[in-house]
């Protein structure tokens, strides 16, 4: 394959010789050491294929034998270039443009995240390119076991994750929900800790020495069942000390504050005609807008919609353009009644505390107050909460 890229790189030709024997020609060729492929007989003597530098060189020894030659045919890059002089820029930019494009597919242009919970991967797909891999990333550089460890280890909601580099394109594949308590063999020695400030309502121990007990007040970093065992003698001394994974269910009574207003008086969003939409044309950070209409309002929204190029399905490109839409809107002052902003604020709490039931979270006690306070209508106040505390820490990891 190699050599005849190289062939075709310095051109070949397809020749025909006729003539009282022929053959010696050939054998003074071989003999001389100019190389010829392919040789076939036909019924006037022989075709074979000859380098286009070696055409010129055998015009001695065509004098020599008295033999005809003619060109059948030329092959290559040079004969090519000859043919289409008067295309040699568009030739040189198709080059070009090849060379771009292997060039660019050495790097990562596209990240995305699949997941059931579109927040969660929204803020994946920027926690990853503002700390793992920005755009413009080497495809060498990835490592996606290492990333998947990564996120395991900062994402811990998601159950099972997944990379997948195709292309210019790094798709993250992940599955929310409780993550599978690992072996206990393969855990290290440590201790189970505190992870919040909280009251112990329960604690079930599997594994270590109990530290702490139901009732007692904790604080973030507190060990609750330590990973060091010791065992006395008949005297009540120490006469072995071991290091395991301590190990246990912890939970705890906690609070949350809770904070939000709502304003009586208030300016609502009156939309208008004259809606301006207009391309921006991109490459990597740089940004050309051929049109910007002029905006007679102030005031407007903008949708972004953001097109980037490809060419195959998972070849994707730092080039594209965005198609941005501004719709223009006009400040009006609206007055709440205090009932509508009460209805208001209960429907955010009532929101807020089934998002912690959801998590697992049991409401004990709701202490959040609605009050009228510089007109506004201001809900404030703590969340009391039984959940899980505990968290696991190495032995020889003090950070709290």
């Amino acid at each position: 394959m190699i050599l005849k890229l190289l062939r075709f790189i310095l051109g070949y030709v397809l020749v025909e010789i006729n003539g009282f024997a022929p053959e010696r020609l050939i054998n003074l060729l071989i003999k001389d050491e100019i190389v010829i492929w392919d040789v076939i007989q036909t019924g006037k003597g022989y075709r074979f294929y000859i380098g286009r530098k070696n055409l010129l060189a055998i015009k001695p020894y065509l004098q020599k034998t008295n033999i005809k030659l003619n060109i059948v045919k030329r092959i290559g890059f040079p004969y090519l270039f000859r043919r289409n002089k008067k295309r040699a820029a568009f030739l040189i930019g198709l080059i070009f443009f090849v060379l771009i494009i292997y060039i660019l597919s050495l790097f990562v242009w596209e990240v995305k995240v699949t997941g059931e919970n579109h927040l969660i991967a929204e803020e994946m797909l920027k926690y990853i390119e503002n700390n793992y891999i920005p755009l413009g990333t080497l495809k060498a550089d990835v490592d996606c076991t290492e990333l998947e460890n990564r996120l395991r280890v900062d994402f811990k909601e998601i159950s099972w994750i997944s990379c997948e580099l195709k292309g210019t394109g790094l798709t993250i594949h992940l599955e929310e929900g409780i993550q599978p308590d690992n072996k206990k063999e393969d855990k290290p020695a440590g201790d189970v800790i505190a992870m919040k400030n909280a009251v112990i309502t329960k604690m079930i121990t599997r594994q270590g020495t109990p530290v702490a007990k139901v009732k007692d007040k904790v604080k973030k970093g507190d060990i609750l069942i330590s990973g060091t065992v010791y065992i006395y003698d008949d005297n009540n001394e120490i006469i072995e000390t071991s290091y395991i994974s301590a190990d246990g269910d912890i939970y705890g009574k906690t609070s949350y504050n809770y904070d939000d207003y709502v304003d009586l008086n208030f300016y609502d969003k009156q939309y208008k005609d004259g809606v301006k939409k207009y391309i921006t044309l991109f490459v990597m950070d740089y940004c050309l807008t051929p049109y910007l209409p002029k905006m007679e309002n102030d005031n407007y929204d903008t949708y972004t919609q953001i097109h980037k190029f490809r060419i195959f399905q998972n070849f994707y490109l730092p080039i594209g353009y965005k198609e941005i839409v501004k719709t223009p809107f006009d400040l009006k002052s609206v007055e709440r009644t205090k009932e509508e902003a009460e209805a208001i604020l209960s429907e955010r709490l009532n929101k807020k505390i089934k998002e912690f039931e959801k998590n697992g979270l049991k409401i004990v006690k709701n202490n959040v107050k609605i009050e009228e306070h510089n007109n506004k209508i201001v809900a404030k106040g703590k969340i009391t909460v039984i959940e899980p505390i505990a968290g696991f820490r190495k032995s020889g990891d003090n950070n709290e």
